[in-house]
C-alpha cells in the first residue's frame, strides 16, 4: 500500500508539473490518430496524462493482485500447519523425555497440551494411557484409548494392542481375549498378537483355546521349540485334571496325544494316577507299564511302586521280570520293596530295602526300612534306620542330650 500510495503521488506531481510548464490552456498541442475509415483526436498533454493515469492504474491493478497471490495465501497456510505440527511434536518430545525420567504428572501435562494441537499424534493418546495405568486408573487408560481411536481410525491396531496389555494387567480376561479375537480376524499371522493371547489363555487356563492356539504359535514360530513343546505337555496336563473324574474322556485325551507325550514321565504319573481316582486301577497299571515298556524312567518306576491298584502282586511279578535285565537299578529295588510290602511278602520286602540302601541311602528308604524293622520286631535295627534317616535328611543335631539313668 506505501508502495501505491508513492506511485499515485507521483503521478500528481508530474500532472502538476506538466500543466505550469507546458502551459496546456495557451497551447495544448495536437495529435491525430487514422486507421481506416476511423481516426482518434486529442491534445499531447491529454495523452500524456491519460498515459499516466492507465499506468498508475495498471500498477495498482498489479500491486493488488500480487497482494491476493493464491499461492502466496497456500505458502503462508503451510507455514502455519508446519508451526502447529512443530508446536505438537516438541511438546510430545518433551512429554516423552519427562515419562523416561519418571515425571508423570510433568508427562501428563505436556502429552495433554500436544493432544489440544490439531497436528497431535496418536502417541499422545497411548503415553497418556500408559501413565494413567501406571496410576491404577484403568477406566481413564481406556478411555484415552478410546479418544485416539476415534482421532485416528487408521493407528486402530496398534491402539487395540495396548488396550489389550492394559486388559491383561487388569486381570480382565474377558475383555482382553474379546479384544484380542477382533485383532486377531484382521491380523492372523501378528506374533505380538499371539503372544498375548498365549498369555491370557495361560491366565486363564483355557487349555482348549490353547491347543486351538498351538498350530499358530507353532507356524509363526512364536515360541522356541523347547517352549512349544512345554506349552503342549501343560496344555494335556490341565485337559486331563479337568477331566479327572470322567475315565472315557480320560482315555480320549490320551489316546489323541502325540507319542512323546505318551512316554513323558511327568505326564504318565499323572495320567496313571487320575485313572486310578476315578477307579480304573487296571488302566493305571497298564499306562505305566506301557510307558516303562517304551521309556525307561526312575520317575515312572517310582511311581508304578506307589500305585495302590489292588493288583499287587501282578505288579511285583512284572517289576521282578524287569530286574533281570536291570539288577543294580535303585528306584526298581525301591520299588520291588515296596510291592513287597504291599502283597505282606515281608521278608522279600526286607531284601529288597537292604539291596537299595546299600546302592543308594536316602531318607525316605530309610523311613520305610525302619518301619518295616519295628514292625518285625527289630528295635535296634529300626532305631539304627531312624537315625540314618534322619543323618541322610540332614537333620541329625550335635548339640549336647541328657543321658538316660
Amino acid at each position: 500500500m506505501i508502495r501505491l500510495f508513492a506511485w499515485s503521488l507521483l503521478v500528481i506531481v508530474v500532472a502538476l508539473t506538466l500543466s505550469l510548464t507546458l502551459g496546456f490552456p495557451q497551447d495544448p498541442g495536437y495529435l491525430l490518430i487514422a486507421f481506416g475509415n476511423s481516426a482518434f483526436e486529442t491534445s499531447i498533454f491529454a495523452l500524456l496524462v491519460a498515459v499516466c493515469v492507465v499506468f498508475a492504474a495498471l500498477r495498482l491493478l498489479w500491486t493488488i493482485v500480487s497482494g491476493l497471490n493464491p499461492w502466496r495465501l497456500v505458502s503462508a497456510g503451510r507455514r502455519m500447519r508446519a508451526r502447529r505440527k512443530a508446536n505438537a511434536k516438541r511438546s510430545t518430545i518433551q512429554g516423552l523425555l519427562s515419562l523416561v525420567r519418571g515425571d508423570n504428572n510433568a508427562s501428563a501435562k505436556l502429552l495433554e497440551k500436544g493432544v489440544s494441537e490439531p497436528d497431535a499424534s496418536s502417541i499422545n493418546y497411548m503415553a497418556l494411557a500408559y501413565i494413567a495405568n501406571q496410576k491404577g486408573e484403568v477406566d481413564a487408560a481406556l478411555e484415552w484409548l478410546s479418544k485416539g481411536e476415534s482421532a485416528y481410525p487408521d493407528a486402530k491396531s496398534t491402539i487395540e494392542s495396548v488396550r489389550a496389555e492394559i486388559l491383561l494387567q487388569a486381570n480382565r480376561f474377558e475383555e482382553c481375549v474379546a479384544v484380542l479375537q477382533n485383532l486377531r480376524s484382521n491380523s492372523p499371522a501378528d506374533t505380538n498378537l499371539l503372544r498375548l493371547l498365549h498369555r491370557v489363555y495361560a491366565q486363564l487356563e483355557d487349555w482348549d483355546a490353547l491347543e486351538r492356539l498351538l498350530p499358530a504359535l507353532t507356524k509363526q514360530k512364536v515360541m522356541t521349540v523347547d517352549a512349544l513343546s512345554s506349552l503342549a505337555d501343560a496344555v494335556l496336563l490341565g485337559q486331563l485334571r479337568n477331566a479327572a473324574t470322567n475315565v472315557s474322556e480320560l482315555q480320549q485325551l490320551w489316546k489323541k496325544a502325540k507319542a512323546s507325550q505318551c512316554e513323558t514321565p511327568a505326564l504318565v504319573t499323572e495320567y496313571s494316577k487320575l485313572l486310578l481316582h476315578a477307579g480304573e486301577a487296571e488302566g493305571a497299571r497298564r499306562a505305566l507299564e506301557k510307558a516303562l515298556k517304551k521309556r525307561w524312567d526312575s520317575e515312572t518306576v517310582l511311581c508304578y511302586g506307589k500305585l495302590d491298584s489292588g493288583l499287587a502282586l501282578k505288579q511285583l511279578l512284572a517289576a521282578e521280570h524287569w530286574q533281570r535285565s536291570r539288577p543294580s537299578d535303585a528306584a526298581l529295588l525301591l520299588t520291588l520293596a515296596r510291592l513287597s510290602l504291599r502283597c505282606e511278602l515281608w521278608g522279600k520286602a526286607r531284601e529288597y530295602y537292604e539291596a537299595r540302601l546299600a546302592m543308594q541311602a536316602d531318607a525316605e528308604a530309610f523311613v520305610e526300612y525302619a518301619g518295616l524293622m519295628r514292625g518285625l520286631g527289630f528295635e535296634a535295627e529300626a532305631d539304627a534306620a531312624t537315625r540314618s534317616a534322619l543323618e541322610a535328611a540332614g537333620l541329625n543335631s550335635s548339640l549336647p542330650m541328657p543321658r538316660s539313668v
